[in-house]
């Protein structure tokens, strides 16, 4: 996920702390709980002037370049910590409520590239997509060829880019939910962008994945900590030695966003990069490999 802070349609409240110059704690702390509780108190997480601004308020929050012990102490505030399970839950529903909205829109529309460029985070995605293909080039012996993008979600926005501007013409996206590969699927044919292939499919349950050069996980696969371990487990297990691992993940008041991925929640993958951006881009990324030499698993 990236946040556009000049974009209008995702503007502030007015009533937080973008504006401050120094955030303290305590500050934070009130700001994050207000908002959780404006969340919880809306009618729905559907897009609309309300949700998208109360959603950009927290992303700023969580975004804002303070201090980073600041930040510890945020995390460790017991009502931070109470209220951080069900926030990235909220996170969650409202990106995919407003990819819903935004794959329909884009797949009946008479011209469906302009609408994708419309997306509010249109831009970003661009920038975090460009990030992980170079960072994966400079670490990789050759460049992959067949791609598992897991978690893609209703508007698979990183694997359309991956096709369209870095020239990936083989990439496979699965989802656990059903709805969002239909609309996936609609929204990569009303694009003209043939090359993808999507299919409703629990990552657990797949057992082969030895065909793929780099498996993709996204932020919002496992909602919670030790999910997201076992699926990263799991594709250890399956994925062929020498395979790459691109899991997107969070840092600082971002986890309050997303679950973060620790790099001894790798299992048996060696790490290769961490990225945690500073800028508009929120997610975090790590980056690793099987090992060709593969001992007691």
């Amino acid at each position: 996920m990236a946040i556009d802070r000049t974009n209008p349609s995702v503007a502030s409240t007015g009533t937080g702390l973008a504006g401050s110059l120094v955030w303290r704690r305590p500050e934070i702390v009130v700001e994050l709980l207000r908002l959780y509780q404006e969340l919880m108190a809306l009618p729905t997480l559907s897009p609309n002037a309300r949700t998208n601004a109360v959603f950009s308020e927290l992303v700023r929050v969580a975004t804002y370049p303070g201090d980073s012990e600041i930040a510890r102490q945020v995390l460790a505030d017991a009502a931070i910590r109470r209220i951080s399970p069900g926030l990235r839950n909220l996170c969650a529903e409202g990106e995919v409520e407003l990819e819903r909205a935004w794959a329909r829109r884009i797949a009946a529309s008479s011209q469906p590239w302009r609408d994708l460029a419309e997306f509010p985070y249109f831009a970003n995605y661009q920038r975090l997509t460009r990030l992980e293909h170079y960072a994966v080039l400079g670490v990789a012996e050759c460049a992959p060829v067949r791609l598992l993008f897991v978690g893609a979600g209703p508007l698979p926005l990183t694997s359309l880019l991956l096709a369209s501007q870095h020239g990936h013409t083989e990439i496979d996206n699965i989802d656990i939910d059903s709805e969002a590969v239909r609309l996936a699927q609609r929204l990569a044919g009303a694009l003209g962008i043939a090359s993808l292939r999507f299919r409703c499919a629990d990552v657990l349950d797949c057992g082969d994945l030895a065909g793929y050069d780099l498996v993709y996980v996204a932020a919002m696969v496992g909602p919670h900590r030790g999910d997201k371990s076992r699926v990263v487990e799991h594709l250890y297990r399956r994925m062929r030695p020498g395979a790459l691992l691109l899991a997107r993940s969070a840092h600082s008041l971002r986890t309050l966003l997303y679950p973060p991925l620790a790099l001894r929640d790798l299992a048996g993958f060696r790490p290769l990069i961490v990225l945690d951006p500073h800028t508009e881009v929120v997610n975090s990324l790590v980056i690793a490999e099987k090992p060709s030499e593969v001992s007691g698993r």
